[in-house]
């Protein structure tokens, strides 16, 4: 049996440690900053089941108050079910993003802190971080404003990730029920939908 999408989740909490532990002077990453959670941005069809199956989890407080400023979110979006991105643009996706600004997540707690955190999508792992295949080079080269203050952290060593391998190994597990493409917000209101069964068609060798 291959990877799962969890393994494929603990392979980018691996990397950021590794980063963490040989770079930790320049960052702050820690409990309750949450700068990096603010803004909508689209998920991959194993990041919503993720979010949505860590949702149902939740207790029934925590739900509906998750629930209340999600519908909010999709209110202010304009965006009813089936909650389904696939098929726009990345331009149309990206002015949705833009419409609504620098919200902040659902699922956030009082506290900044991230009410999933254990399962939260990957773009969420990936934030704070410049991002460099260990292959391709710079992929983005953008981090959080707080962390390496002062210095240039592409110059950093022990950055590289090898991210579009994993990313083909993504693409090559069988999508779960459901939006393939959707918000965080859409993908907590479409938890509570019925599933929406796929037909698997494994990518061509």
């Amino acid at each position: 049996m291959g990877a799962s999408y969890r393994d494929l989740l603990a392979e980018i909490d691996a990397w950021f440690r590794s980063v963490q532990e040989r770079h930790g002077g320049w960052m702050k990453c820690g409990s309750g900053c949450s700068d990096c959670c603010h803004g909508v941005f689209d998920l991959g069809p194993h990041d919503v089941a993720i979010v949505r199956d860590a949702y149902r989890a939740l207790p029934a407080e925590a739900r509906a108050i998750v629930r209340a400023e999600a519908r909010r979110q999709t209110d202010a979006l304009g965006l009813e079910p089936p909650y389904e991105l696939e098929g726009m643009s990345e331009a149309a996706i990206d002015a949705l993003a833009e419409k609504l600004g620098p919200v902040a997540c659902p699922l956030l707690d009082p506290g900044g802190r991230c009410r999933i955190y254990a399962e939260r999508p990957s773009t969420c792992r990936f934030m704070g971080l410049p991002l460099v295949d260990a292959e391709d080079g710079v992929v983005h080269a953008e981090w959080c404003f707080r962390n390496f203050e002062g210095t240039d952290a592409l110059k950093l060593p022990g950055l590289a990730f090898g991210y579009h391998s994993w990313e083909e190994d993504v693409d090559a597990l069988p999508p779960p029920p459901g939006p393939r493409s959707t918000f965080i917000a859409c993908a907590i209101l479409s938890a509570d939908e019925p599933p929406v069964r796929r037909v698997y068609n494994p990518p061509l060798p």
